[in-house]
């Protein structure tokens, strides 16, 4: 009894597992005088078939085997009777034998007799209702070993062993989560790390963004390379006053463009004076451009002078431009090239004022020209310097730039406080293809200006249309056209640096080189 008392002892002041296993089935071996003593588990078969019979629904795993000796069992004596063992675990009655080999419960036991087992107890190993798996004991040579009081006592270690089992399997899960939890904090923190990084980075862009909007043409929202690359343009265009036609598709802000270069220019205080050359009929564009004189024609009651004197030092910006007729883009070649206009209804001409004229189109004027809708020398009076704006899809890293200026401006027009655009609107936004540009990015906000229920713009508040073309990009030979263009201009307004030319478009040296040999424009470098 006290050396029972000493072994509970010794098992409760631990809480390994394995040191369980092992002082219990020594304790085991010693009280009973077993040869060998073995803890096995029982786990489910791994093969996914159906059992032939109920004993291939488990599988035996030796978790310890010891010896009388307080040995670890070689590989090569863990052999014991799996027959019995697996009685034991799938019935969840105790075995208890004197002599195995002539016991008639076994004669069928194959490695009763091929191991001469002589005696054998085996009990279950129990917790929750649940058999785990057993505890062996036996002796290969001597019959009698074991009597009905040494199952009860294997009762007694079979039950500390489950506590130890349960005990293990609670650590192990403990570990696991402990494991688990502290990659977690190290990838969050990792994650809170980099996101601080980027805040950061974030932080700086932004005010050297809005650093670069206060100081360069603060209308214009997004400042992405592609855009980058039309503002130097505008700041080196701003300053002379050479003619500037701005290209792009609709709604991608030519106006904003020409207001730019006018508002960067030396004629930031004179006029600025627009029209839209396909909102008036023929006889009326003329008179709005070149003026008339009184009695001209039916409602001329007094002479006007027309917007060319009306700009007069400032800039005339000619929208739609590829819309203006035939006839009128004569006078329009005469006012640029012999500086003088005459109104409507006049024999005499004057002399053009001091303006500056801007064009838009969203037409390829080269086309035009090969389709005799354009005069060709007119085009090559207008297109000294060719501002390409790129669509608003081609530059998605500008849209929440853009789209959170407009809502600004829309909360101002309504008087209520400014908008907030959500991640998600924000998302929504950006992966949309936008063929309407900046002028369907306005209207679809001002819609959800008026839905949002609160300040924050969500996603649900963007209303798309749902079957929208879908938007086709430039070809490459387009791009590579504009591009051309670009760089060309930008050679020619520095006098053919090409350093000043890589810092004004953003483009490194080394690629601006081979760019330049691409486009055959090296001759002059």
């Amino acid at each position: 009894m006290m050396k029972l008392l000493e072994v509970n002892r010794r098992l409760s002041s631990t809480l390994d597992a394995e040191e369980v296993l092992r002082l219990a089935m020594d304790a085991a071996i010693e009280l009973t005088g077993a040869e060998r003593g073995f803890v096995i588990l029982a786990s489910p078969s791994p093969s996914p078939s159906p059992p032939v019979d109920a004993r291939a629904k488990v599988r035996l795993e030796v978790a310890v085997a010891r010896n009388l000796d307080r040995e670890r069992v070689g590989k090569s004596q863990l052999k014991f009777s799996h027959g019995i063992a697996k009685r034991v675990v799938e019935r969840g009655e105790a075995v208890l034998t004197v002599d195995a080999l002539a016991d008639e419960r076994f004669h069928g036991n194959a490695s009763v007799h091929s191991l001469r087992l002589r005696s054998i107890v085996c009990v279950p190993i129990r917790a929750h209702g649940a058999v785990l798996g057993a505890v062996y004991l036996d002796n290969r040579f001597q019959r009698g070993k074991f009597a009905e009081g040494d199952a009860d006592l294997l009762g007694a270690f079979a039950d500390q062993i489950a506590v130890a089992l349960r005990n293990g399997r609670l650590m192990a899960e403990l570990r696991d989560r402990t494991r688990a939890l502290e990659e977690e904090q190290r990838r969050v923190a990792e994650l809170m790390r980099s996101q601080a990084d980027e805040i950061e980075r974030l932080s700086h862009e932004l005010e050297r963004t809005r650093a670069d909007a206060r100081r360069d043409f603060p209308e214009i929202a997004g400042r992405s390379a592609p855009m980058r690359a039309v503002l130097a343009l505008c700041e080196r265009v701003a300053e002379s006053d050479v003619t500037v036609t701005v290209t792009g598709e609709s709604g991608t802000g030519k106006e904003l463009v020409a207001r730019a270069i006018h508002s960067g220019g030396p004629r930031r205080e004179g006029p600025f004076v627009a029209v839209n050359c396909a909102a008036l009929p023929e006889a009326l564009l003329e008179s709005e451009l070149f003026g008339h004189v009184k009695g001209a024609f039916t409602g001329a009651v007094r002479d006007h002078g027309g917007l060319f004197l009306s700009a007069r030092g400032g800039t005339l910006f000619l929208d739609e431009l590829g819309e203006m007729p035939v006839a009128v883009q004569a006078k329009l070649l005469r006012a640029l090239q012999e500086r003088e206009i005459r109104p409507v209804g006049s024999d005499r001409s004057v002399p053009v004022p001091d303006v500056r004229v801007v064009c838009a189109t969203n037409r390829d004027l080269r086309e035009e020209v090969a389709r005799g809708r354009f005069r060709e020398d007119l085009y090559y009076r207008i297109n000294v310097i060719e501002i390409r704006l790129p669509p608003l899809r081609d530059r998605p890293d500008d849209i929440p730039a853009i789209a959170q200026a407009i809502v600004e401006k829309l909360a101002a027009r309504q008087g209520r406080p400014t908008f907030r655009l959500s991640r998600g609107a924000l998302r929504r936004l950006a992966t949309y293809g936008w063929p309407g540009n900046v002028r369907q990015l306005e209207n679809v906000l001002a819609r959800a200006c008026v839905l949002a229920p609160g300040p924050e713009i969500g996603p649900a508040d963007i209303q798309l249309p749902a079957a929208a073309p879908a938007p086709r990009g430039r070809s490459r030979a387009d791009y590579r056209g504009a591009e051309e263009e670009r760089i060309r201009a930008a050679l020619e307004l520095s006098r053919w640096n090409v350093c000043e030319v890589s810092r004004s478009l953003g483009i490194p040296r080394t690629t601006l080189y081979r760019k330049l040999a691409r486009y055959g424009l090296l001759r002059r470098e």
